[in-house]
């Protein structure tokens, strides 16, 4: 099995990273080295920061992912 056969796409979820930041959105599929989020939140501290577009998150660089129900 793939790494990324296993990611919940499809569903809303919070992307956690090795460098500190966070994003929440739908996870909406993987493109070459990337994870993409659509409708994307960072989350910084207390706030939430609405990303324009979809978020490009590099898979290298994902420490966990959450699924939110």
């Amino acid at each position: 099995m793939r790494l990324f056969d296993s990611y919940p796409f499809l569903r809303q979820v919070i992307v956690n990273t090795k460098t500190g930041r966070a994003f929440r959105g739908l996870l909406w599929r993987r493109k070459r080295e990337y994870l993409v989020l659509r409708q994307a939140v960072m989350l910084v501290g207390n706030e939430a920061r609405m990303v324009d577009g979809e978020a490009l998150v590099p898979a290298g660089n994902v420490d966990f992912v959450q699924v939110l129900r």
